[in-house]
């Protein structure tokens, strides 16, 4: 979720990954593991030369990488915060994560060419939204992403007013 933190000369977009959702797919890792355990350790097999077996292998594999997908999105899904400082005329972008060292660039506000909502479109399910500054030169830096349209226009449209508002 979103939260923005507004004062007099400093706007902060903060897109966090809390650690109740970090330990939430932690938690949801060890599920898969069911699946190679009951499948290969709880039976007997006589023979593992046999199609029944693979079958069951390539069940297990998949279910260990799914286990592994769901620990790294845990270790290393991003936190991320955009602050725009009027005072100082910058734009900083900070992003972390528990394996990852806080990462922070920062961009004159003057470089800020256009913002516009970045749909990320999937195949399967509703699209995501971001709120997404395109920087001269080419860069770009979004925001945490939304299931909500609605939610990252009324932030599209908050910053904006920041910044056209007079110091």
């Amino acid at each position: 979720m979103t939260t923005i933190v507004e004062g007099n000369e400093a706007l902060e977009i903060n897109s966090p990954m809390s650690a109740g959702q970090r330990v939430l797919f932690g938690l949801l890792a060890l599920f898969p593991w069911l699946a190679p355990y009951e499948l290969i350790l709880r039976i007997d097999w006589q023979s593992y030369f046999n199609l029944p077996f693979l079958l069951v292998a390539v069940i297990s594999a998949g279910a260990i990488a799914l286990s592994a997908f769901l620990i790294w999105a845990a270790i290393a899904g991003l936190s991320s915060s955009i602050r725009i400082d009027r005072a100082h005329g910058k734009i900083s972008y900070s992003a972390s994560a528990p394996i990852l060292p806080l990462r922070t660039s920062s961009f004159p506000i003057i470089s800020i060419e256009r913002m516009q909502i970045a749909v990320t479109d999937w195949s399967d399910g509703a699209p995501s939204y971001a709120l997404e500054f395109l920087l001269a030169g080419g860069q770009s830096i979004r925001t945490g992403s939304s299931w909500s349209r609605p939610e990252m226009e009324d932030l599209l449209e908050r910053v904006a007013t920041f910044l056209t508002k007079s110091v």
